[in-house]
């Protein structure tokens, strides 16, 4: 939030049998510092899971000052990389701890798909 005014919306992530649907915040910014005050641009991006090639998993540890001084949590980023999506790999950020579950539902949905895009 900015001074607990003009709370930051979070992006949001959508898994159905044959599509993840990514709604993505992107903040007006100076520098590193995000202005949530100042508007957000919403992105959305449907990704046919019967074309997905990868999905990985990078956990990333909050940094040391945040960790001793506010016992932050680090967090965890999915990329999925989708051969036929124009915008190359999506990244999906989540909390420390979530990327694997999220990764291994994403990739059990990757395969139903594929299987019935083949006919099986």
């Amino acid at each position: 939030t900015c001074c607990g005014f003009c709370p930051i919306d979070p992006s949001t992530y959508k898994l159905t049998t044959s599509h993840l649907r990514v709604n993505k915040v992107q903040h007006t910014r100076c520098g590193p510092i995000p202005l949530c005050c100042f508007g957000a641009t919403h992105l959305s991006n449907n990704i046919d899971l019967s074309k997905v090639d990868d999905v990985d998993v990078t956990g990333t540890p909050a940094p040391c000052l945040q960790r001793v001084c506010c016992c932050a949590n680090g967090k965890d980023v999915v990329e999925v990389d989708s051969r036929f999506d124009k915008e190359g790999k999506v990244y999906l950020t989540l909390a420390q701890g979530d990327g694997e579950r999220v990764t291994n539902l994403i990739l059990n949905q990757v395969e139903e798909a594929q299987k019935m895009d083949r006919g099986f």
